[in-house]
């Protein structure tokens, strides 16, 4: 962070954020289903700085792997505007709903955790096979159904003895930019701790 940055630090992080918000946001005006996703981790071994980079490769993992489920060819160029996008942030608050799981999990890492938007078409819900509905509408994502419930249903795919858990909600109101990169905004954490992946 410069010195300007660092004089003006809580309006220059308060600029970032809406300029993300707003980026957000038009992609949802675009058509894109955008969804406030919170990943918690079991205990990892190393530093703090071990354990942000060890979630940062997780998530990245993750987006890899939903990409894949979407479409056909993930790095195909043909493909690449239907690629999920993630904008997200380290951060050190949880969710109360599942209290024996949050008790567990606040406790690993010191409740640092990972929160991220993510950004997708919607699914696919026509029976037609893909190959048609894509000659019949254009390209078309894989999914049959939102990404909550797809999380859900392949939650194998996702986690592992690093990745304990994967919440997902749908963004209903607003982009949930402030929330999400709030540790950012707050000055608790860099820039370079914001994550987007595309």
């Amino acid at each position: 962070m410069t010195q300007h940055q660092a004089t003006y630090g809580f309006h220059y992080r308060e600029a970032i954020v809406e300029a993300y918000s707003s980026m957000i946001a038009e992609k949802m005006d675009e058509g894109r289903e955008g969804y406030f996703v919170n990943l918690m981790f079991n205990q990892l071994p190393g530093s703090r700085q071990n354990h942000m980079d060890t979630m940062r490769q997780e998530v990245e993992r993750v987006h890899w792997t939903l990409a894949k489920h979407m479409i056909h060819r993930p790095n195909h160029r043909n493909w690449a505007h239907m690629r999920p996008i993630f904008v997200g942030s380290p951060d050190l608050r949880v969710f109360k709903r599942d209290r024996v799981e949050a008790d567990r999990l606040v406790v690993a890492n010191d409740g640092l955790h990972f929160n991220t938007i993510a950004l997708v078409p919607p699914p696919s819900l026509s029976i037609l096979p893909s190959g048609v509905q894509n000659r019949l509408w254009g390209l078309q994502s894989r999914l049959k159904v939102p990404l909550d419930q797809h999380f859900r249903d392949r939650s194998r795919f996702y986690l592992n003895d690093r990745l304990a858990r994967i919440h997902v909600t749908p963004i209903s109101y607003g982009t949930m930019a402030d929330y999400t990169l709030k540790a950012f905004k707050h000055g608790r954490l860099d820039e370079d701790s914001i994550l987007v992946l595309n």
